[in-house]
């Protein structure tokens, strides 16, 4: 089994490291709460995903945290969160920044703008890696998922020009192409043959458990299309055999390092962890506040995170070990809830 070079062990120490020495290696970035290419049933963004927000930041405010960040150390930036990256008006844009000044953006995308191989290419020359939703090749159950008739087509589509543009690995060891897999009752059959094509192509497979949150906690469906315990942990077994061991859902860096800055500007973290990531604990997010970008400097935010942070390590100490002891199969975004938790008891100080 092949690293997502973003979630690799390696980036996550080198991330670690460049943060304990006071710099700011990560960028963990919202552009837009554009989304009109798929309406996924399992939307965790639901409803504030759709339409792009009036307020959005622009470009000349973006271009401002970008050079700001590549002063303070920045060598990722993290889009997996709320809209389609590549609906935004300021995407390009971004990719040449981060092209210029040897930055990675690490992106996740349902695909259907990535419409031909030219695309696939520019992407593939800017530093981009790929997390590609992709739940299963029966084109029917996928539409169901993506909730749009034709969309399963576009991502397949999408997924053959990033392979043909170079996507996936080279050594054997890292790759710059992950499929999204969220086991439901649509897809849980499909997988095996997803993990397969992955294994085949050099693609890290990134299964994570379904989030109660968005489309699924407001429509209360999660009994409806989840997929039962001792199916999971079938699933499990598979994985494990793909990863030659014990799978593990890797933890993702921009959850304990560097700053989270939404669409609207703000600086936003998990009310309870201080972490940056607002689905991690699989559940509807509850943000805090930090402060807003067209106020403050990014370097201000950032030691308002790191305070903050560590005060509720501090405050819930006993719950977070209780999250240490849970039973998760996989996890979801960030990576498995009691590993993150472990490391990021350590990154702390508390142990």
């Amino acid at each position: 089994m092949v690293e997502f070079y973003p979630w690799s062990r390696k980036v996550l120490n080198e991330n670690i490291q460049g943060q304990r020495t006071g710099l700011m290696p990560v960028l963990d970035l919202e552009l837009t709460a554009q989304c009109t290419g798929a309406s996924c049933i399992y939307c965790d963004s639901k409803p504030k995903v759709g339409c792009a927000h009036a307020n959005e930041i622009d470009w000349v405010l973006l271009n401002n945290i970008m050079v700001q960040s590549n002063e303070l150390g920045l060598r990722w930036v993290y889009t997996c969160g709320l809209g389609e990256p590549m609906e935004d008006g300021k995407f390009w844009n971004l990719l040449d920044f981060i092209k210029r000044n040897n930055i990675n953006l690490s992106m996740f995308t349902n695909g259907v703008f990535i419409k031909d191989i030219n695309i696939a290419r520019r992407l593939k020359e800017s530093n981009v890696h790929i997390i590609l939703k992709l739940d299963t090749f029966d084109e029917k159950k996928f539409d169901r998922v993506l909730n749009i008739k034709g969309t399963a087509k576009k991502v397949y589509d999408a997924n053959e020009y990033l392979l043909s543009a170079g996507y996936g690995s080279k050594d054997g060891q890292y790759t710059d192409l992950a499929y999204s897999i969220v086991p439901t009752i649509f897809s849980l059959d499909g997988i095996p043959a997803v993990i397969d094509f992955a294994e085949k192509h050099g693609v890290f497979a990134s299964i994570g458990e379904l989030e109660n949150a968005g489309n699924v906690y407001t429509k209360g469906i999660k009994d409806i299309i989840n997929v039962a315990p001792d199916e999971l942990l079938k699933l499990k077994n598979y994985a494990d055999a793909y990863a030659g061991g014990t799978y593990k859902r890797p933890i993702c860096s921009a959850i304990l390092t560097g700053l989270h800055i939404d669409n609207l500007g703000d600086c936003i973290v998990d009310r309870q962890s201080g972490l940056n990531c607002k689905w991690f604990l699989l559940n509807e997010p509850d943000t805090y506040y930090i402060g807003n970008i067209k106020n403050e400097t990014v370097a201000e935010l950032l030691k308002k995170v790191n305070a903050y942070r560590k005060e509720q390590f501090e405050k819930n100490k006993k719950l977070f070990n209780e999250y240490r002891q849970g039973k998760f199969v996989f996890g979801g975004c960030g990576g498995n809830i009691r590993e993150v938790f472990e490391l990021a008891f350590k990154l702390n100080e508390l142990e």
